[in-house]
């Protein structure tokens, strides 16, 4: 008797499981970064979410006062000098886990070249890998 019943509840819980086949994996609606005032993520911090390559202009708590800028994991972001997420200016891009000190941010170039991004960002975007 016990043995049927648990067969039974065996039987429930599989037929409950939806097959591999149908299971949704889409990318995330949303992406992530985390913005501080301060070097090495210290200070006044922020989580701001926002839609994938939505440009976000930094409100006036934020605006040219950003001293380390970290993307959530599996996202990729763009930071820009000007409003709007305009390249007219100087902008960068990085990858999880950031950039902890945006006076040294690693640029394209020579090994090891930097630029100054710190207190000088206006908006970003993001993107999910």
């Amino acid at each position: 008797m016990k043995l049927s019943a648990t067969i039974a509840a065996l039987s429930a819980t599989v037929a409950l499981a939806a097959p591999a086949s149908e299971i949704n994996l889409d990318k995330r609606a949303t992406t992530g970064v985390y913005l501080c005032n301060d070097r090495d993520f210290t200070g006044y911090c922020v989580h701001i979410n926002s839609a994938p390559s939505e440009c976000v202009p930094l409100a006036s708590d934020l605006n040219d006062l950003v001293s380390a800028a970290g993307p959530d994991q599996g996202s990729f972001c763009y930071f820009f000098v000007n409003p709007n997420c305009d390249t007219s200016a100087d902008f960068f891009h990085v990858g999880y886990p950031g950039v902890a000190d945006l006076s040294v941010t690693p640029v394209n170039g020579p090994t090891g070249s930097t630029r100054n991004f710190e207190d000088k960002l206006s908006s970003y975007f993001c993107v999910n890998e």
